[in-house]
């Protein structure tokens, strides 16, 4: 059965539903072009602007482990998952000619990402519409989990566009045989392999829906011959570690009872609605968005051809099924890449869902495409707003303070879950405390000192000491990880 054309007709619900109904909406093209420069100036500023803020959490170990070793730790040295190797590479390269730079470093997935939305976004109102075309650039610009991690100095960025071509090019293979396609195909998923391992399996996914074309088996059975002796001579001194890294636990593992809704409460469910540092524990209250999200992707004509769908529902699947076999913890940041696919079945159902003749089933698709974009224009905007201008923990701030302000050799005691980073900005060591008591305790000894609080994670200290003449605080606002950074100069009791 050939690939969906732009005239082809579909079925979705016992109606027929056609991808060239879908390019009618909407109908003024002068319209069209206003929203999708209006989407695009939102995309590149929201990626673009505030990127010189300071370096955080897995961007400091990626930098300070790899980039700053270079090219022999980055390919052969101790193998870390934080190491996205491609992306460090080019950090590196950036570093020998500009300098270490937040914002050099953070446009090799900024970029990218935006290349990436542009992308798909530019295909889908070619082939399905502008209706389509115009729900991906919205989604993929407001998503708090993707305004997050995409402007961060790691390889999330670039994977996103590897996918995305990907996609675009495993669909156009299907659909018009073309071996060009399947260079791309092949050229995007060595890519974005040697940024991301796990990107692997989506891409072989989609790699079988173009070898089920007859007359491309010839044509992609040795691109994907050569990639894969590409990606394995690239990731050769890391094999056994990287297999060793399944069984990691950071995060959650996936749950074999919630197993079914995984593809997407672990996906995309999140990435429409939270930033990273959220950990996924399925229930109730994750089915409640996973139904609607179904209902609107159930929609989509495009999985109504087995090639298609096998393309877009077939990475996600087989990559969250991957990873729950083999037991490994999860957060929603490692499958950043899977929305690719999984965007482009929501925006082709939501206009699906939109365009039908009325029926109850498609009147209750309709009310669901326009909760989902209800909800992401309400999650993600208050983040849109506050991302760029804020960086995501202000430690480096802080450190800079204490050096101003604290005399030489001061005690700096950290009420915070994790020191590394600010250690990493102090240059030198910091007592850490974890419960109230020690916060107390350090006040009652009435000796001077540095204290460094961070709301997140611990319960919130008392600060008897707070009034004490002389003790003064500095506030060092965040858009994460509890949102502030207070650093207490206390004064020594006279």
């Amino acid at each position: 059965m050939p690939a969906l054309h732009a005239s082809e007709p579909s079925h979705v619900a016992g109606r027929a539903v056609s991808l060239e109904r879908l390019r009618g909406r909407p109908a003024s093209l002068a319209g069209a072009l206003l929203a999708y420069a209006g989407l695009a100036a939102l995309l590149t500023w929201s990626r673009l602007a505030g990127l010189g803020s300071s370096f955080c959490c897995d961007e400091l170990a990626t930098i300070d482990r790899f980039v700053r070793e270079g090219p022999a730790t980055i390919l052969a040295g101790p193998y870390l998952p934080n190491n996205h190797q491609l992306f460090s590479l080019l950090a590196w390269a950036t570093g020998e000619l500009t300098g270490e730079s937040e914002v050099a470093f953070r446009l090799w997935s900024a970029i990218p990402f935006v290349l990436g939305v542009l992308l798909v976004t530019g295909w889908l109102h070619v082939r399905a519409g502008a209706l389509p075309g115009l729900v991906f650039c919205l989604l993929a610009t407001f998503a708090p989990l993707l305004v997050d991690v995409t402007r961060q100095a790691r390889g999330y960025g670039l994977a996103f566009l590897c996918m995305a071509v990907a996609v675009v090019a495993a669909l156009e293979a299907v659909r018009s045989r073309s071996r060009r396609a399947v260079l791309a195909l092949a050229a995007a998923g060595v890519v974005g392999t040697w940024t991301l391992p796990h990107l692997a399996i989506a891409w072989g996914v989609a790699f079988l829906a173009v070898l089920s074309v007859p007359c491309l088996r010839r044509a992609a059975g040795l691109a994907g011959a050569a990639s894969a002796v590409a990606i394995g001579a690239w990731y050769a001194p890391h094999a056994p570690a990287i297999l060793a890294s399944s069984a990691q636990d950071y995060g959650r593992p996936i749950p074999t009872a919630w197993l079914l809704t995984a593809p997407l409460d672990q996906t995309l469910a999140p990435a429409l609605t939270v930033i990273d540092d959220t950990f996924v524990d399925p229930g109730l209250g994750s089915l409640a968005l996973v139904a609607p999200l179904a209902a609107v992707i159930a929609a989509s004509p495009f999985l109504r051809d087995a090639r298609a769908a096998l393309v877009l529902a077939g990475p996600p699947v087989a990559t969250v099924l991957a990873f729950w076999a083999a037991g490994s913890g999860v957060t929603p940041r490692f499958f950043t890449f899977l929305l690719v696919p999984l965007l482009v079945l929501v925006s082709t159902g939501t206009a699906a869902a939109l365009s039908r003749p009325a029926s109850l089933v498609s009147r209750l698709q309709a009310l669901a495409a326009v909760a989902v974009l209800a909800l992401v224009l309400a999650e993600g905007l208050p983040w849109l707003a506050r991302i760029p201008r804020l960086p995501r923990e202000s430690l480096r701030d802080a450190a800079a303070a204490i050096r101003e302000s604290a005399p030489a050799g001061a005690r700096v005691v950290a009420y915070m879950p994790y020191t590394a980073d600010l250690e990493f900005f102090l240059g030198r060591r910091v007592r850490k405390v974890a419960r109230p008591a020690d916060v107390e305790r350090l006040c009652a000894s009435g000796g001077g000192a540095v204290l460094v609080v961070q709301p997140w994670l611990l319960p919130p200290p008392a600060i008897p000491c707070a009034d004490r003449p002389g003790t003064r605080r500095a506030r060092f606002e965040q858009y994460a990880r509890g949102g502030r950074i207070d650093v207490w100069f206390l004064a020594s009791e006279r």
